[in-house]
């Protein structure tokens, strides 16, 4: 009975989702085609841009959103936006959505162009992608939120098992139990019995290496975690050679930690592949495209900010006598010190006599102005000028004062890779919950994960996730 409960939740997963998820695009496609026909022809916009030809009938449009669904539907299937479950974020997998949208969206056109039965209005054609778009995206969001809720009730999961004994286990580990939104249910630890350590002590022991097949078969695992150690070199050709003739995904994570760094890309040098393992994410064009992404931006944002700039210094001076603005000394970009500035929120006298610590919760040298403020991340608005004259980005690691970095790089190995780019205003480790007086390793290890995968989508996504982050106020004091 308990096998026939298995096999049902894994066919949901492989086969009803996906289905499911396919009916609600091309319903939302649907809609959205109606709703831009409706707009368009209401008396509301007509009043503005009349009907030069008449009211042409609906179905011309509903049809034209059928072909367009169709062509959707299809540059999804080529994305992989129907296999399930997803281990991108929201963020990610919309822009791949609506990337492929689009392209269905153009080659609609072009078919358009070489059509002439019917003259569809350019501008109802246009709000179709709009309004369409638009539903598209609300789907996938609702769709996202209802499969993490399932998936937390372990429905649809993918059944996985970790393989050896990699240096990495420890985290990889924590993070899918932490993490039930990817879709992941770790079942256990196949390992042989002499090579037993602490980073899967959490998991149950299902078996030897060499019987990985029948284990798979018995636990219906859908997915085997690789994590070969160092002494062990041999776990992935003995666990391929167990699974011979077993449908079961691999997923291989490598013992890489020694090397510092984090692999990237396979590039071929005369011929033999080679693992991009540490690049100056900031070479070249890169360098000069984040600068100017840096610098426009900042430069809008204070032009646009300096009424309520001005506010926030008026009230500031209102409360308590002393500088607006406070400087403190940090390290950025190739381990030099520059002066961060902030709008003061703290007493005068916050750090006199006392060794420099972090913010606390209810922290009593906080002013009261200071305090809404430091909950809305206010006062870090005047790092703008910081961004303008070079010492920092708008995305990076936050910097830390000399005293901490001194500390930190005795303890954290590899702490000093944060310094081979500029800090920044906000960063991944910010926007993943990573604010104020929170592990420093945790934080180092997103920022160090920043540096190697660097991108300006990703820096975009940041910058949108960042807007979520001071909206929840997560350890924002």
């Amino acid at each position: 009975m308990e096998q026939d409960a298995g096999v049902d939740v894994k066919r949901f997963g492989q086969i009803w989702l996906p289905v499911l998820v396919a009916v609600g695009d091309v319903a939302a496609i649907i809609v959205g085609a109606w709703l831009a026909y409706q707009f368009r022809f209401s008396v509301l916009f007509t009043s503005y841009i009349p009907i030069v030809t008449g009211l042409p009938p609906v179905d011309w449009y509903l049809r034209l959103s059928m072909v367009s669904a169709l062509l959707t539907f299809m540059m999804l299937l080529t994305g992989q936006l129907y296999r399930f479950p997803r281990q991108d974020g929201m963020f990610d997998e919309l822009v791949t959505v609506f990337r492929m949208y689009t392209l269905g969206y153009t080659l609609l056109l072009a078919a358009l162009f070489f059509y002439r039965e019917v003259t569809f209005s350019r501008i109802t054609v246009g709000f179709l992608f709009l309004f369409s778009g638009c539903s598209l995206v609300i789907v996938r969001i609702i769709g996202r939120k209802l499969r993490q809720f399932g998936y937390r009730r372990g429905l649809g999961v993918r059944r996985a098992a970790i393989v050896g004994h990699g240096s990495q286990l420890g985290s990889m580990i924590s993070h899918l139990n932490d993490r039930p939104q990817f879709g992941f249910s770790l079942i256990g630890n196949i390992s042989d019995e002499d090579d037993e350590e602490p980073s899967t002590d959490k998991l149950k022991w299902l078996g030897e290496v060499s019987m990985s097949g029948k284990i798979v078969q018995q636990e219906q695992l859908d997915t085997l975690i690789i994590a070969p150690s160092e002494r062990d070199s041999r776990v992935l050709p003995r666990v391929v050679e167990s699974c011979y003739g077993v449908n079961v995904d691999f997923l291989y994570l490598p013992d890489i930690q020694p090397v510092n760094g984090r692999p990237r890309k396979v590039i071929e040098v005369g011929g033999a592949p080679l693992w991009t393992l540490k690049e100056n994410p900031f070479s070249g064009w890169q360098g000069i495209v984040k600068r100017l992404f840096d610098v426009s931006l900042a430069g809008i944002m204070l032009l646009f900010l300096l009424p309520l700039l001005v506010i926030i210094a008026i009230l500031i001076k209102l409360e308590s006598r002393g500088a607006l603005i406070y400087r403190q000394r940090r390290v950025g970009l190739d381990g030099r010190e520059f002066d961060c500035i902030k709008f003061r929120s703290m007493r005068l006298d916050a750090e006199s006599g006392k060794k420099p610590g972090w913010t606390t919760q209810n922290d009593e040298r906080v002013t009261r102005f200071g305090r809404i403020i430091r909950r809305w991340s206010i006062d870090e608005l005047p790092q703008l000028w910081n961004i303008l004259i070079g010492d920092m980005s708008l995305i990076g690691p936050r910097p830390e004062r000399p005293e901490y970095v001194k500390e930190f790089a005795e303890r954290i190995d590899g702490y000093h890779e944060r310094h081979r780019v500029r800090s920044g205003l906000t960063g991944w480790a910010q926007v993943n919950g990573l604010r104020g007086d929170t592990p420093i390793e945790e934080r180092t290890h997103y920022d160090r994960y920043y540096i190697e995968n660097w991108s300006l989508m990703f820096d975009l996504k940041i910058l949108v996730l960042t807007l979520w982050a001071v909206i929840k106020g997560d350890n924002a004091y």
